[in-house]
């Protein structure tokens, strides 16, 4: 009897369940407001600095290098010596012509001589001949005289000709030669490697005693005093630039000033884009460093922006969210450029648009909502 007295004791005494039903909180957003305004807006590409000019030397003709002149990261100037090759040979050639020439002119000289001889011994013949030819043409002792003397103007007219052959054949070998003499020169001369360029040495690839091809290169040039940033853009951005257009080049947080240089405005058949090339000076920089150019765009006046972050994307496509009533309406808008921290929208909204200004990914249509102060303003 005791034990079922104290169980309905127990059953009586128990606490109710709490059955209070809260209800849904309402959303909190921070607003922005559809403003006009002028915008003046950048794109910023990055490249890698290049020296302004570089040159891979080599030398015109073969042969083993015996002297090295220079070492990389070494400063010349135009016209220094770079590297030597041995010359022996070179030098052989040269006097091999000069010694052919030296004969051929002796010979050109002497032939000169015997033609001036010849010419003079034909003309006395030729009147020798014309005088018997006014003597008894009757007389057989006069036919006989006027044969021989016939005879003899054709043997000198023929080594007239033959001198004045030799002549002109000499002077065409001397052309030749002079050529040929001018040629090993020259050779001569490519044994030694010269700088096209004031600049510093970038590397050097031969060793003295190595044997040289012409066609292999030995030394590589830059002409650091400028470097280059080369970057490719799309359309719009080649349209608003010009070239000499002053711009601004960062490199490792260093602001400097640079020139529009080069601009394609063909753009490139495979990525459609514009290459183009910007100078700045090389002071306290290095190729190989990262740059980062501002290019300015066209400038859009008097036209709505609202933050980045106000617009949301979707599937390609992107919406705003209107607040009215405090209540959300989703709208698909079509942006256009971002400038900044503000984007420009072309169509979806009207000056004076009051838009949720963040954290869009939570928020849905007709979504009942309180507006906090704070959203970021145009």
């Amino acid at each position: 009897m005791t034990t079922i007295v104290v169980v309905v004791l127990i059953f009586v005494t128990r606490p109710q369940a709490n059955v209070e039903m809260r209800q849904p909180g309402i959303t909190r957003v921070e607003v922005t407001e559809v403003v006009r305004r002028d915008l003046l807006p950048s794109v910023e590409s990055t490249g890698v600095l290049r020296p302004r000019q570089v040159a891979s030397l080599r030398f015109e003709v073969a042969g083993e290098l015996s002297a090295r002149e220079v070492e990389p990261g070494e400063s010349v100037s135009e016209g220094d010596l770079l590297l030597r090759l041995d010359n022996e040979d070179y030098r052989d050639a040269v006097n091999e012509a000069e010694s052919q020439i030296a004969e051929t002119r002796a010979t050109l000289a002497r032939d000169g001589a015997l033609l001036k001889l010849a010419r003079e011994n034909r003309q006395l013949a030729e009147r020798e001949y014309q005088r018997l030819e006014k003597l008894g043409k009757g007389s057989l002792a006069s036919v006989s005289t006027r044969e021989s003397a016939r005879q003899q103007l054709i043997n000198l007219q023929s080594e007239e000709a033959r001198l004045g052959f030799s002549q002109q054949s000499g002077e065409a070998r001397l052309a030749r030669q002079e050529a040929a003499r001018n040629r090993a020169r020259r050779n001569l001369e490519r044994t030694r490697l010269l700088a096209p360029f004031s600049g510093r040495i970038n590397r050097v690839m031969v060793e003295v005693g190595d044997y040289v091809q012409g066609s292999s290169p030995v030394v590589e040039l830059i002409d650091d005093a400028a470097l280059e940033l080369d970057v490719a853009v799309s359309g719009d951005v080649a349209a608003a630039l010009a070239l000499g257009q002053a711009l601004r080049v960062d490199v490792d947080g260093r602001q400097v000033d640079g020139e529009l240089v080069a601009l394609q405005i063909d753009p490139d058949p495979q990525t459609h884009t514009h290459p183009l090339r910007v100078r700045i000076p090389g002071q306290g920089l290095l190729p190989g460093q990262l740059g980062r150019v501002d290019l300015p765009l066209r400038p859009r006046r008097d036209v709505l922006v609202v933050p980045a972050s106000a617009v949301l994307r979707e599937e390609g496509k992107h919406f705003v969210f209107l607040v009215r009533e405090n209540r959300l309406q989703r709208r698909q808008v079509v942006p256009g450029i971002r400038h900044g921290d503000w984007l420009l929208l072309q169509q979806g909204v009207e000056q004076g648009d009051i838009l949720v200004a963040r954290d869009l990914e939570v928020l849905s249509q007709d979504t009942e909502v309180q507006v906090e102060s704070g959203g970021k303003q145009p």
